[in-house]
């Protein structure tokens, strides 16, 4: 019976050790907030990794995320943000990329960007685009994915190569600006994905964007080794 009860007191203490270490990493952790995934797309957005990411990294990479989130949402209280139908049609949001490091979506509804059923980019989006051009300059350590997306309305085939199209549109600016052309990469995909009901002209409005999704880069990722 002596040595029942002390093999109990000794499974009861160290019970209660692990209890107690397990509480405090936790608690450590407490202040961490991982980025947001139910947004992602289905495309892959973010480097392929040759390092496994941490927890310091990915702390790291949300840190520098947010101070090129921070210049590009300064950049857009310089313009006049234009609404449709109530709707701001620039969006800058923190999303989770394939690799679950913090990343910047930043949503562009193609009323800003592009006359209807055109691929050529309008007056008005040099006034937003020299702002994704200048913020990707002053941020080397970061690429982007440009994605175009149509509203679920004519042929498959047209909306699938006009989405191709506005996203190399964009993609070919930026380059035009001094990005490098290895930091970039652009895909269209139609009517997939919508964000919004194709029922109403306000949600066809809404489907119709282009995403840029701005990531970090193995150069960033390096320098955290």
């Amino acid at each position: 019976m002596k040595k029942l009860f002390s093999g109990l007191v000794v499974a009861l203490g160290l019970g209660m050790f692990l209890f107690s270490s397990c509480h405090s990493k936790k608690d450590s952790m407490s202040s961490y907030t991982p980025p947001q995934t139910q947004n992602a797309p289905d495309t892959m957005i973010g480097a392929v990794l040759a390092i496994p990411v941490t927890y310091q990294i990915t702390q790291q990479v949300g840190d520098n995320m947010k101070k090129q989130q921070q210049e590009l949402v300064n950049g857009w209280e310089v313009l006049e943000y234009e609404t449709y139908e109530g709707d701001t049609i620039v969006t800058v949001d923190f999303l989770a990329d394939s690799n679950g490091l913090q990343s910047i979506k930043l949503g562009l509804n193609d009323t800003e960007l592009f006359n209807i059923n055109s691929a050529k980019l309008s007056p008005k989006a040099d006034a937003v685009l020299s702002k994704v051009a200048k913020n990707l300059n002053n941020f080397p350590e970061t690429d982007a994915t440009i994605i175009g997306y149509t509203s679920h309305t004519g042929p498959e085939q047209f909306n699938v190569k006009l989405s191709k199209e506005r996203a190399n549109a964009v993609m070919n600016y930026l380059i035009s600006k001094g990005v490098a052309k290895n930091r970039l990469k652009a895909m269209g995909k139609g009517w997939n994905d919508p964000v919004a009901s194709n029922a109403t002209a306000k949600g066809r409005a809404k489907n119709r964007r282009v995403e840029i999704w701005v990531t970090a880069n193995q150069k960033m990722l390096d320098k955290m080794k």
